[in-house]
């Protein structure tokens, strides 16, 4: 395998990181070409000097100019929406990583594919909102999209082996949160700081609260839908609380296949940079000594509404998954500053899909942008009005 050139886009986050952490454990497969960060410039900083990448891409001037006095070597810079459109066009590299959050990461995505790269895809919003684009170009340009999301991950796999002519359906599964087991009329008094708490996943605050309303996993049917061009109907999800497996199918003679692994996203990472092949990891395997239990079991769609939300926006097609989406973007962190409840949070994405005045469907990476900014703002001032 020839070594390959990857583009980091959301090298500080997360996923970013344990992308760096295949990096640096496979030298001799892979080199760092550009990355790009937000607002944490000391660790973009910190990781530049570890693998001096030739190009660097952030939001403003500022921003370089800070970076640019204290960086040991002179890399090229990249600025603003343009300059990650320029980043993820640049025709040496062979894999992008979009592993940004928000509908901003639509932009390298849809750029890479469209030079013909690989994208190793970790930003749901893009699919979400531009699904249907990112679909087309990479068809068109002879790129690829491989899902990093664990789930997505693991029915990319299993249709890999199985094949969707004899698919049924798909399950996903979601730990159910940290929720999962209290009384509905508690669920008024959840504060922000018991919500940050996940059973199992560390990330971010924003997906955290999706993973606590269930959100995250409306979210992933979507994309799902859109990835694998299956129906509402043929996507189910469980709850498993141990998150051991990560996606089932259903065959048509109702033989059922699953993916277990242990919960680490170091997995689909590094399944997306080798694929076809697969690596040694030499991460923590699973242990069946003394035993290993799963449970598995529907979710309660009256403890989680936003699930129902979620299914709901996909049945009416595009563009009421993006906006949908744009709410709960201004929903959490009305949550997360007090401005309103926990329980509010599905009834302003109900009342934001109700309500919400489409004028026209956006059809290009720009009025994707432009559609999810009006959205938005008009969440932020029915919160206002509550």
């Amino acid at each position: 395998m020839a070594v390959k050139r990857v583009l980091l886009f959301g090298a500080t986050g997360s996923i970013g990181q344990q992308t760096l952490d295949i990096i640096s454990r496979f030298r001799e497969k892979f080199t760092l070409l550009g990355i790009s960060g937000k607002s944490r410039l000391d660790n973009l900083l910190e990781i530049s000097e570890r693998f001096r990448p030739p190009l660097i891409a952030l939001p403003d001037k500022e921003s370089v100019s800070y970076l640019a006095e204290r960086l040991s070597y002179k890399p090229e810079f990249f600025v603003g929406d343009e300059g990650l459109a320029r980043m993820a066009s640049e025709p040496s590299a062979d894999v992008a990583v979009v592993a940004i959050s928000g509908i901003k990461g639509l932009i390298p995505a849809y750029y890479a594919l469209k030079t013909g790269k690989r994208v190793a895809l970790a930003n749901k919003e893009s699919i979400i909102g531009g699904g249907f684009l990112l679909l087309s170009c990479s068809q068109t340009s002879g790129g690829e999209i491989i899902p990093v999301d664990s789930e997505h991950s693991a029915l990319f796999q299993l249709l890999q082996k199985y094949g969707e002519s004899s698919l049924r359906k798909v399950y996903l599964t979601a730990s159910g949160g940290p929720f999962i087991d209290w009384a509905l009329e508690d669920l008024e008094k959840v504060t922000p700081e018991l919500a940050l708490k996940h059973p199992i996943w560390k990330m971010g605050e924003k997906i955290t609260i999706d993973s606590a309303t269930l959100m995250n996993k409306g979210f992933e049917v979507i994309e799902a839908a859109v990835l694998f061009n299956l129906s509402p109907e043929r996507i189910e999800v469980l709850i498993h609380p141990q998150s051991t497996i990560h996606a089932l199918v259903e065959l048509v003679d109702g033989t059922i296949f699953a993916h277990l692994s242990k919960p680490d996203m170091r997995l689909p990472i590094a399944y997306a940079l080798f694929y076809p092949e697969r690596p040694n990891l030499e991460v923590a395997d699973l242990s069946f000594n003394p035993s290993l239990t799963l449970n598995l079991f529907p979710p309660d769609f009256q403890r989680f509404p936003c699930l129902a939300l979620a299914y709901s926006a996909l049945r009416l097609g595009h563009p009421y998954p993006l906006i949908l989406e744009a709410s709960d973007e201004v929903a959490v962190p009305a949550f997360l500053e007090g401005k309103i409840k926990f329980t509010d949070i599905p009834r302003v994405l109900e009342k934001t899909l109700n309500e919400f005045t489409i004028r026209y469907k956006p059809a290009t990476v720009d009025e994707i942008l432009a559609f999810h900014e009006e959205v938005k703002n008009f969440t932020e001032e029915m919160i206002k009005r509550l």
